[in-house]
């Protein structure tokens, strides 16, 4: 899937044939590799660290350039922005979903851009956002509706990153992040905001 934008997997083209329950395997597949590993819950103590299974399945990292740097500190503190949010909505609504269940996605998330950050020998960006700086909502419902948008915004960064040259495993993990955007957390939270 080397060079292909979350754009060309929207729209439904196949790049590799196949069915879209093959496709969404796939996906699947490599999502679980660059983002479930290493969390705790996919493996034992002497399993693979992210980093390990992207050595695995990727060519040796090179050197970053800088506008790519840029790029992935934008993702990652957009990430730990959205996970804090959500946290924020957490403490304040209790242990509701579709929060629950996606503020340990944003954890993922940030994780396997942490993972990209190490792969390239580069200090990864801290978490400096605090639950308390979090907008607070007046309403489930309304924190729905800012949840939503909060994907939305989280997909247009990544669509502007397709726009560039990027290394090939960089690419993968900002297309998985946005899939899971745009076709896991924003639908949730449409359903949860009524719309």
């Amino acid at each position: 899937m080397k060079g292909m934008s979350a754009r060309v997997l929207r729209k439904g083209k196949d790049p590799v044939g196949g069915s879209r329950r093959g496709r969404i395997f796939v996906a699947g597949t490599a999502a679980l590799l660059l983002v479930g590993l290493g969390t705790g819950g996919c493996r034992d103590a002497t399993g693979p660290t992210p980093a390990a299974a992207m050595e695995a399945v990727l060519p040796a990292a090179g050197e970053m350039n800088a506008q790519i740097v840029t790029m992935m500190t934008e993702a990652i503190i957009d990430e730990y922005k959205a996970e804090m949010t959500y946290r924020r909505i957490l403490a304040d609504f209790g242990s509701v979903r579709p929060f629950l269940m996606i503020v340990e996605a944003e954890v993922k998330h940030s994780q396997a851009l942490a993972t990209l950050f190490a792969r390239y020998g580069l200090d990864t960006p801290e978490n400096t956002f605090t639950i308390e700086e979090m907008p607070a909502f007046t309403s489930l419902t309304e924190a729905c509706r800012a949840a939503a948008q909060a994907e939305i915004d989280n997909v247009a960064i990544y669509e502007e990153f397709f726009a560039s040259e990027l290394p090939e495993d960089v690419r993968l993990v900002f297309e998985n992040l946005s899939w899971a955007s745009q076709y896991r957390h924003l639908p949730a939270f449409q359903r949860c905001s009524g719309g």
